[in-house]
């Protein structure tokens, strides 16, 4: 089979390693999440939903997700802080658009780091940090780390509404819908925004939700939104806000039932800069203990950035200007002046959380103190008492084997005595090992993707897609990639010389798969161990699709005058030459549109006429079955309504292809809104023409949910189109 060539364009959210998906993940560790369960509220108080006490948990903020802050949104970065600096607690501060405090929209970030540039790869990241949370059994804020959310209400809607549902039974997630509304926004924006957004977070869960405060969560005003488990952000800089001007707001706050979380916080300047004050730093310090306050450091990152010139924080965790990605590289790091500060504050209030879960029930005959092994150990001797019989509350972690406990993996367990004492065991998991971008993987024919990245088209024999051109784990470790099935798929070494080479590869030998049959296969990864890491003995899946089948630009939505011909319109081939058959309103022939060659010509009567290209399944390409809308004269005066009406509600409720998946989609016109919804991915296209077939307005949407408002249109009668992939919705609307 004759293939071409798939490049992968190395976009900044490409580097997510394949593990699995987080609603899939185990805590490997124990943390306060196990201890609290999800966090709610009660008067001023932030409370874990499992035992109703008081939770104050202590972490750090990540950076901006952008070039400098992304590479430690890194499942590594995580478990090591969560081992070694001890948080409770860290937040994915994602970048939507702009970075201006004022909400302007001068300084935009890159579209490959920014949500609204890159919502699928923030999607994928999203995932694979709340995996990390879930793992090291802490929780996550999922931060909306902007100064303009309300300008940004339906995009955020769309975020919150689907994080929530998908994350309705993870107790980790905590939801921050708002960063730092800009100095000056009135509260009541504010909570118009947040009364907009909470609702689809609360018809899937109950997890606590935090709403940014006016002048950069200054807590000005706070109080008023309408729902439950609702805390107020406070965020502050020691060198420029004082506990004597800016405490009493956070104790005013609680006293009347608000709560606070302090989700950003830093030792230095509001900007990020300068000498941290130490005084000044241990006032705020001594404030949020007393206090309860949970809070997150700014920020998990380097002082440096060799990505941006002249870009120094020194509220920064690490001096430098390397990122620091792997657990070697994080072990010998120079903490910054800030990040000695902030670490030390950390470790000081370290718990013992597998203490904290048989705190009371840890006395008796049986019980024994609790115990740490490395998941790489087989057994853990003399700590089991004589005469005693314990069962596990997690035999992934450990099981017992007659006088010893053997580890079966990462995790922990509680061991409960015949006698009911319950006794800790902590099994340490050991970092993975991570290869760029070998991730699962799903490819067509016709060149898409399901990575998280663009693949661009380029010419050849083969269908290739660049794997990465490292030849070493991230870690350090000589790997090696086989494919179990080169049927369907083959890895292999070569040059990548195509001009869609990404700057990183060009020219360079890169591993590449390349696609030589259609099925799944799988493709096994091994390294031998490193310090700090265990051996990588990894497996993913690749999937080779048929292409879609595709007909030229020129088959599309048309108004032909009475007696007029449209050329082009009407192929005998599609795109990659495929034989075409037509019919219209579901028939071989019509006397309102006659096919002339590759023309179409209009007879002399108005009328409506659904255009259906059908082409069948071929060697390479799936079956088509694509469908355009034909306006002979004026639709309004059409002879062929009934017709008409019911070929369109022929080919909307159509039986579903194997080959051809439909996609269940709805639109509807409410006022002067067009909402469309659907329950796929894929571009969908908007077209509105006139009783006259003028086209009065064309748009496309990315996202699977869109609203078009249609209050500029002049009164009168149309007919709207909506169309995605083969799916195709006619509505008829008349405008007074």
């Amino acid at each position: 089979m004759k293939m071409k060539k798939f490049i992968p364009s190395l976009l900044a959210l490409a580097v997510i390693p394949a593990f699995a998906a987080a609603t899939d993940a185990t805590p490997k560790r124990v943390g306060p999440v196990s201890y609290y369960g999800a966090l709610h509220t009660s008067g001023g108080k932030i409370v874990g939903a499992k035992n109703n006490q008081e939770a104050v948990i202590r972490g750090m903020s990540m950076f901006w997700s952008d070039a400098t802050g992304t590479p430690y949104y890194n499942k590594n970065v995580i478990s090591w802080a969560a081992e070694n600096l001890h948080i409770d607690v860290f937040r994915f501060a994602m970048g939507i658009q702009y970075y201006d405090s004022d909400g302007g929209t001068t300084n935009k970030l890159d579209a490959a780091y920014s949500y609204v540039g890159a919502k699928e790869g923030y999607k994928g990241l999203v995932d694979q940090m709340v995996q990390a949370a879930i793992e090291n059994d802490i929780y996550i804020i999922l931060d909306w780390h902007s100064h303009r959310a309300d300008y940004e209400t339906s995009d955020a809607k769309e975020f919150f509404t689907e994080m929530a549902s998908k994350y309705k039974d993870v107790p980790n997630v905590i939801y921050e819908i708002f960063n730092e509304p800009r100095q000056g926004q009135a509260w009541s924006s504010i909570t118009g925004y947040a009364n907009s957004v909470i609702p689809g977070i609360r018809q899937s869960t109950e997890n606590l939700i935090l709403v940014g405060t006016p002048s950069w969560s200054q807590l000005d005003s706070y109080g008023g939104i309408n729902s439950t488990n609702i805390g107020y952000v406070f965020h502050f800089y020691a060198a420029t806000h004082s506990t004597g001007s800016f405490s009493s707001r956070i104790t005013q706050a609680k006293g009347s039932g608000s709560p606070v979380f302090i989700t950003e916080w830093g030792t230095v300047k509001a900007d990020g800069k300068g000498s941290p004050d130490q005084s000044a730093t241990s006032s705020w310090m001594s404030f949020m203990d007393q206090n309860n306050i949970s809070n997150c450091n700014w920020s998990l990152r380097n002082t440096n950035s060799k990505y941006k010139d002249n870009d120094e924080e020194t509220s920064a965790m690490f001096e430098g200007k390397e990122d620091l990605t792997t657990v070697g590289k994080l072990n010998s790091a120079t903490y910054s002046s800030s990040g000695n500060l902030v670490k030390n504050y950390l470790i000081k209030h370290a718990r013992s959380w597998g203490d904290s879960l048989v705190k009371g029930k840890n006395s008796g005959t049986c019980a024994f103190k609790s115990t740490t092994a490395k998941e790489t150990d087989t057994q853990i001797t003399g700590v089991l008492k004589s005469g005693c019989t314990y069962e596990s509350s997690n035999p992934g972690a450990v099981i017992v084997n007659g006088g010893n406990l053997t580890i079966t993996g990462p995790g922990y367990s509680i061991l409960t005595g015949n006698d009911g004492s319950q006794s800790f065991v902590q099994v340490t998991p050991i970092p993975r090992q991570t290869i760029t971008n070998f991730q699962d993987l799903t490819c067509s024919y016709d060149g898409a993707c399901s990575s998280n990245r663009s693949t661009t088209y380029s010419g050849g024999t083969n269908k290739e897609w660049v794997i990465t051109a490292d030849t070493k784990t991230l870690e350090g470790s000589s790997f090696t990639l086989t494919s179990l099935d080169e049927s369907i798929v083959k890895v292999k070494k070569a040059t990548c010389t195509s001009n869609s080479c990404a700057n990183t590869v060009s020219n360079k030998q890169v591993y590449m798969y390349e696609f030589t049959g259609f099925g799944t296969a799988k493709v096994v990864a091994t390294a031998a161990a490193v310090t700090g890491y265990r051996a990588m003995n990894d497996t993913i899946t690749v999937t080779v699709k048929k292409g879609s089948n595709k007909m030229t630009n020129n088959f599309k939505n048309t108004k032909l005058a009475l007696g007029a011909s449209a050329d082009k319109l009407v192929p005998d081939t599609t795109m990659y030459h495929t034989k075409v058959t037509y019919t219209f309103n579901g028939k071989e022939s019509s006397s309102y549109v006659t096919k002339n060659g590759n023309a179409l010509v209009a007879g002399n009567q108005n009328a409506i006429v659904l255009v259906t290209a059908h082409a069948p399944e071929t060697d390479t390409y799936v079956e088509l079955n694509q469908t355009i809308t034909v306006i002979v004269g004026d639709s309004s005066q059409a002879v062929n309504k009934e017709e008409y009406n019911a070929a369109k509600h022929e080919s909307e409720t159509a039986p579903v292809l194997a080959t051809k998946p439909k996609l269940p989609m709805q639109a509807t016109v409410a006022g002067n809104m067009l909402n469309i919804s659907s329950s796929e991915a894929g571009e969908i296209n908007v077209d509105i023409f006139s009783v006259t077939g003028q086209s009065i307005l064309s748009k496309n949407f990315s996202s699977k949910n869109a609203a078009l408002s249609l209050k500029n249109v002049p009164n009168g009668s149309y007919l709207i189109t909506v169309k995605q992939g083969s799916k195709l919705l006619n509505i008829q609307w008349n405008k007074n």
